[in-house]
């Protein structure tokens, strides 16, 4: 899948899933969960804390990435262009995508419409491995933990308002 993917190849390309990535940034992400959260405290919304769950995505993110030894791809085959400097963690392993389960998980505690959803993880899935960024199975690896983080938090404020 890799070699499918990489196998087109345009300079704009490179410039279009680049800006797409900024999207899925540690440092993007939490601004916008933070965002989000102080929104629905102004609102006086009692599920308030749930974006700021990003936190756990990021924190079992960071612990698989040391435990499960999937290796970087190599660097030769990087297209990423570097737009705005970001703080960047090297892991040992690139399993899974935080890019895609900070933004999976972010889309999943919102009323973001289902359609538009779902091209956006698409879009940042593709980007990260026609950037070179990530395996195939890191993308999915991702979407699986954004959408068991975002389950959790929507079992989590079920239980919560039922007490």
């Amino acid at each position: 899948m890799l070699d499918i993917v990489q196998s087109v190849y345009a300079p704009w390309l490179n410039l279009f899933a680049s800006i797409v990535g900024i999207v899925g940034q540690a440092e993007v992400t939490a601004g916008i969960a933070v965002g989000l959260a102080v929104a629905r405290l102004r609102r006086r919304r009692p599920d308030a804390w749930v974006p700021l769950l990003i936190l756990m995505v990021v924190a079992v993110e960071a612990a698989v990435k040391m435990v499960v030894q999937q290796p970087l791809l190599p660097t030769e085959l990087s297209r990423t262009i570097e737009i705005f400097p970001f703080v960047h963690v090297t892991f040992a392993g690139a399993f899974p995508s935080g890019h895609v389960a900070r933004m999976v998980f972010l889309l999943g505690v919102t009323r973001v419409p289902r359609g538009l959803a779902v091209l956006a993880v698409v879009l940042m899935m593709v980007s990260r491995v026609y950037l070179a960024d990530h395996w195939p199975s890191d993308v999915l690896g991702g979407l699986l933990l954004g959408l068991l983080v975002a389950q959790v938090a929507g079992v989590a404020e079920r239980r919560r308002r039922r007490h």
